[in-house]
């Protein structure tokens, strides 16, 4: 009894709330019609400036994806990031958008703990986007650079 509780409980927390984009800031990040910022889970694009095409084709894909659109958000443990961002993993109906952007090779897979329960996932669609050369993982070049940058994204 006591664990169909816990299960209810952790099954609302997460339930999650809908919201409308209003503007996309770059292919990992959203601001909501009401002024909030979201932060994808478990996802890290591109930064725009400074990583060149891939940047920008993120965050054109994420503006198909979402923008103008009813999203859904559905929380992990954080609530936000150390810039104040929401973290949540974004779908419109039963699209998971974090999940499309890895599988199209337009965002990498970066897992923070404590919000990981989806990360294997994440990792699965990005080995298969890896072996399709999918987006940027057409060029090792660009692979293997990205691999070796520094660690300024985090949340």
């Amino acid at each position: 009894m006591l664990r169909r509780l816990f299960d209810w409980f952790q099954f609302e927390k997460n339930a999650g709330e809908d919201a409308t984009v209003q503007h996309v800031v770059d292919g990992d990040s959203v601001r909501l019609s009401d002024g909030r910022e979201v932060r994808y889970i478990g996802v890290d694009a591109a930064e725009l400036g400074s990583d060149g095409p891939w940047a920008e084709a993120a965050k054109a894909a994420n503006i198909r994806l979402v923008q103008g659109k009813r999203v859904r958000l559905e929380r992990e443990t954080s609530e936000v990031d150390r810039y104040g961002r929401l973290l949540r993993h974004v779908y419109i109906g039963d699209r998971w958008i974090n999940g499309e952007l890895v599988a199209a090779g337009l965002a990498r897979v970066r897992l923070y703990a404590p919000d990981i329960q989806r990360g294997t996932e994440l990792v699965k669609l990005q080995e298969e986007a890896q072996r399709r050369r999918r987006g940027m993982w057409r060029t090792r070049v660009w692979w293997r650079f990205w691999e070796r940058g520094d660690d300024q994204s985090a949340p």
